[in-house]
């Protein structure tokens, strides 16, 4: 009986607890409005705006690769027809083999320009790659922040709000 009665006096001590930090809930969520959410929790259409460009981007930039990919097998082609030009000179018979202006030309300009050209291409191709990688990383971590505001604004109003106790009045029992 003893024990009874202490269990009856303990939950009733819990109730009235219970009530008054419900009611305390309550009034600081009325009266405080450093509780709410901040803009950027629940305004996520400028991380979808973000994502947006960054695809944008991407597009962009794949193409650009594509280019330069093109360009470099263009002048890759050139740089073959200069390497065959000078083998041809190289193979010409003994009257004929001479180092004149032409092949000096040859050999020393248009070969040097051509190859100087194809190792700037591939190093903005290389940039681009890097850019490409960046923007991938980026649009995942702004994926991944979509995802955790979706599920943190679902938990908010879905979660919480229709959970939330209700005033358990202890006089009603």
């Amino acid at each position: 009986m003893r024990q009874s009665r202490y269990l009856l006096d303990r939950d009733l001590k819990d109730k009235f607890a219970a009530q008054s930090i419900d009611e305390h809930v309550i009034d600081l969520s009325l009266t405080n409005p450093s509780f709410y959410l901040k803009e950027g929790v629940t305004c996520i259409e400028h991380r979808y705006v973000t994502i947006h460009f960054e695809a944008y981007d991407m597009e962009k930039l794949e193409e650009s690769i594509k280019n330069t990919k093109k360009a470099i097998r263009d002048k890759e082609q050139y740089l073959k027809l200069a390497y065959t030009r000078l083998d041809i000179r190289h193979k010409r018979s003994n009257i004929e083999l001479v180092y004149d202006p032409p092949q000096k030309h040859l050999l020393e300009e248009e070969v040097r320009e051509i190859e100087c050209e194809i190792q700037k291409l591939q190093e903005r191709l290389d940039e681009s790659h890097v850019c490409l990688r960046n923007l991938n990383r980026d649009k995942l971590i702004l994926e991944k922040d979509i995802e955790t505001k979706t599920n943190t604004i679902f938990v908010d109003e879905v979660e919480c709000h229709e959970g939330l106790r209700k005033s358990i009045l202890i006089e009603d029992w």
